[in-house]
């Protein structure tokens, strides 16, 4: 049962739905920490755009870059990664995050 959209903007005018669906599939966010893991940037962009719209949201922003700056900027690219980042549900803190282990 999909959860409440979320949108946000990319950059000026340019709004999105989270796939907030996605980023509660274990298997996703497992591919993508190890794409992190493995510093597999053509990986971590593709499942990145995966939860706003897929390719055409990054040829939109490719094309945006490009004409905003003559190039396809990896400055402005990571803004935009960063902005679909922070949608991100947020863990706590590491000894939350270690609860669910049993001790030795």
């Amino acid at each position: 049962m999909a959860e409440k959209q979320t949108k946000i903007e990319l950059w000026d005018g340019y709004e999105v739905t989270v796939d907030t669906d996605l980023m509660d599939d274990f298997d996703y966010v497992a591919d993508l920490d190890k794409a992190r893991r493995d510093e597999d940037i053509s990986a971590i962009m593709t499942m990145y755009f995966a939860l706003v719209g897929g390719e055409k949201t990054y040829n939109d922003a490719r094309d945006y870059l490009i004409k905003k700056t003559g190039h396809f900027s990896l400055k402005g690219l990571s803004e935009i990664i960063d902005k679909i980042d922070k949608c991100f549900p947020k863990a706590g803190n590491r000894a939350q995050r270690r609860s669910w282990k049993t001790s030795n």
